[in-house]
């Protein structure tokens, strides 16, 4: 079973960049950063109550992630 975070489609050109870039600097494939990135952005919109910087925010826990090998698991 797929896990629900991977059939999001509603990223936006910002967001699908930054991810390409971070996969790139971190030596990962896309579809993990993406991952990943998704995992995080969907934990912080469930408690966010201001959603201006969630991409950032999320795109910054992901980085930290990924470089520490903390890696959410793809099943939830």
């Amino acid at each position: 079973m797929i896990a629900p975070v991977l059939e999001r489609a509603d990223l936006d050109e910002d967001q699908a960049r930054a991810i390409a870039t971070l996969s790139d600097r971190l030596h990962l494939p896309v579809q993990e950063v993406r991952r990943v990135y998704l995992q995080e952005l969907d934990r912080l919109e469930a408690q966010a109550r201001i959603r201006t910087f969630l991409g950032t925010l999320a795109l910054s826990r992901t980085r930290s992630a990924l470089r520490c090998g903390n890696r959410p698991s793809a099943s939830r």
